[in-house]
This record gives structure tokens, sequence and C-alpha cells, in this order.
């Protein structure tokens, strides 16, 4: 496994792992100060790493089920974070993209462990 496979996945494990600590502190936020308005554009700054690091690691992923996990929570977390102020229950939806990105990023690294194209 090349090196820029496994830096993609743990990429994309620590940027959905921060997207989903970024959610649970949301309401507190909201609660707190109402003038945290560069919050919810740290969402966009999350899809954008997100989204090289599901790229990266298809680029290199060999079992088609990583493939689909990947992109088809990346994809929902996107329609997430896209439309999540005009439906705030999506706020919710977005965590189990997040872990569903976070479970296809631990899945790849385990598989490539196992495969023998190492």
């Amino acid at each position: 496994m090349k090196k820029i496979n496994k830096s993609s996945d743990w990429l994309g494990i620590i940027s959905a792992s921060l997207c989903v600590v970024h959610c649970l502190f949301t309401p507190f936020l909201l609660i707190i100060a109402s003038n945290f308005n560069w919050w919810h554009e740290l969402s966009y700054v999350f899809l954008i790493i997100s989204l090289f690091a599901a790229f990266e690691a298809s680029m290199h992923a060999i079992n088609s089920k990583v493939l689909s996990i990947i992109w088809i929570s990346f994809t929902l977390l996107s329609i997430c974070v896209l439309f999540e102020e005009a439906y705030p229950l999506l706020h919710y939806v977005s965590y189990l993209a997040s872990l569903g990105i976070i479970a296809g990023h631990v899945y790849n690294l385990t598989y490539c462990k196992k495969c023998k194209n190492e």
C-alpha cells in the first residue's frame, strides 16, 4: 500500500472525526453566543478535505465495498451540509454520514493490510 493511500485514509478519518465533534458542539455554541458565523462555514472546509481524502483513497482502493461506503457517505454528508439550514433534521443525519466516512476509511486501511498487493 502506498504512503499516499494510507495518508488519505487517515486524513479522511481525522476530517470526519473533527466533523462529528464540530456537529456536536454546534448546539452549545448557538446557546452560548450567536456571533460564531464562521462555525457553519467550517463544515465546507471538512467537505473539501473529505473530498480530497475520498478521491485519493478511491484511486488506490481495490475493494468496491470501500468505495461504495466512502462515496455514499460523502455524498450524504454533502447533501446534509448544503441543506442543513433548510432541513434541521439533516444535522443529525450528518453524524451518520461522517461515521460512514470514518468506517469506510478504517475498512480501507484494514483491508489493504490484508491484501497481497502491499
